[in-house]
């Protein structure tokens, strides 16, 4: 492996927009073979009047800090994310805030408005700073065999393709309402009249965040909501129902009925619970204390606090425990402070993850060819720019993906998110 083995750094015309935005294009490619010298190929940069080509990564495996951002413009199969990986030890992604480069952050900062500055800062000095990025990618790379390198393989195939599957769509905006709704500081992310998101994929729980440009997703009020509405004919929201109770009954082996598990649940809470009294005192009982009556009350819960008795003796006696799917350890040396009910926390999250991952992958290859696109994820519900050219039935096979027969999903269509 080793032999073919080379760091890539992508670095793009403009720091502030998105990859993806159809004006922000590749400047400089650093390209660094391991124990040996690095080289800038140069694309978009004013020392430059010949452009290079990509023909160098061919047939290599590649590391590199974002695999998100190297399938962008190179969708290769033998990309390792870098950041990934030191996720996966330390739970944390590489330090690359504290490298600095005296010009480079002058530069960009006296110029901070002006559009397409890593054109003018010079080569030699985002080679300087690549190469410090590269000694931490070459000093995490011989780490790799801390870990299950096998379950780190699956994860970066799949998880790195899947968000970004859904960040190349775009998300498309009223272009006439859309700064009102969310603000000038759109104005430079606009691209085709979309928007883009960025899935962070390195968080403590492993559950993406999902934030650019000022604007949090993951966390969109009603009013800011409005704001995106369909390219193709109608937007279409599809929500599961209770997502972690259902996640946890089937990893305690519980079958929940057909209908809504809060509805159901409610039964067992007293007479004349709502659907909103019994959600909210599901997660109390599960993200808090299960009382001695509640516990002996149904056998949901008994069988939860054995999954988390049995979960919390196992972080305690291995110094870990792993995912269901992907089997990827979260270490009791990464994490201070940890407590019964936060590790549960931790392996719904992770879980809820890992599932959806295989879930987009899923999707997107149903949805390949077809007008109908996923355009943005958020934990518990995914939302679809739909085309009537692809027919009712696609909305139906939709659904048959996300629920797998254990799961239920709620359905919202209209002509934007406010719905």
């Amino acid at each position: 492996m080793n032999n073919n083995l080379v760091i890539a750094i992508p670095i793009f015309t403009d720091q502030q927009q998105h990859f993806n935005h159809s004006n922000n294009h590749l400047s400089l490619l650093y390209i660094k073979e391991l124990s040996k010298d690095s080289q800038m190929l140069m694309f978009n940069h004013h020392d430059t009047i010949d452009v290079d080509n990509l023909d160098v990564l061919k047939d290599k495996t590649i590391l590199t800090p974002n695999k998100k951002q190297l399938l962008s413009i190179y969708p290769a199969k033998t990309i390792y994310d870098i950041n990934l990986l030191h996720w996966y030890l330390y739970n944390k992604p590489l330090d690359l805030e504290n490298i600095r480069v005296n010009a480079i952050d002058i530069l960009s900062n006296r110029y901070y408005n002006k559009k397409d500055i890593n054109t003018i800062i010079p080569v030699y000095k985002h080679q300087e700073k690549c190469d410090m990025i590269a000694s931490l990618i070459e000093q995490t790379w011989s780490e790799r065999n801390k870990i299950d390198f096998e379950s780190y393989e699956k994860y970066n195939k799949d998880a790195p393709l899947a968000f970004y599957s859904i960040e190349r769509n775009g998300i498309p905006v009223n272009a006439d309402k859309v700064f009102d709704i969310l603000g000038n500081r759109t104005k430079q992310h606009l691209s085709n009249n979309k928007l883009f998101s960025d899935y962070f994929l390195y968080t403590t729980t492993g559950r993406p965040s999902n934030s650019f440009g000022g604007i949090n997703f993951a966390a969109l009020d009603e009013n800011k909501r409005k704001a995106i509405v369909p390219e193709n004919d109608m937007l279409v929201e599809y929500d599961y129902d209770a997502f972690h109770v259902r996640i946890l009954a089937d990893l305690i082996d519980y079958d929940l009925p057909k209908e809504s598990a809060h509805d159901y649940l409610a039964q067992f809470y007293g007479k004349n619970i709502s659907y909103e009294e019994s959600k909210n005192l599901t997660f109390k009982y599960l993200y808090g204390r299960i009382p001695i009556e509640i516990d002996q009350l149904h056998p949901f819960f008994g069988k939860v606090r054995d999954l988390i008795n049995i979960l919390w003796n196992e972080y305690k006696a291995k110094g870990y425990i792993e995912t269901p799917i992907y089997k990827r350890k979260i270490l009791a040396s990464n994490f201070e402070n940890m407590n019964k009910n936060k590790l549960l926390n931790y392996m719904i999250q992770a879980t809820e993850t890992e599932h959806n991952i295989n879930t987009i992958i899923e999707l997107q290859r149903y949805l390949y060819k077809k007008k109908t696109r996923l355009i943005l994820y958020v934990y518990d519900s995914f939302l679809i720019d739909y085309s009537e050219e692809d027919g009712d039935q696609l909305l139906n096979d939709i659904q048959d993906i996300l629920e797998q027969t254990k799961y239920m999903v709620r359905i919202q269509k209209g002509k934007n998110y406010g719905f």
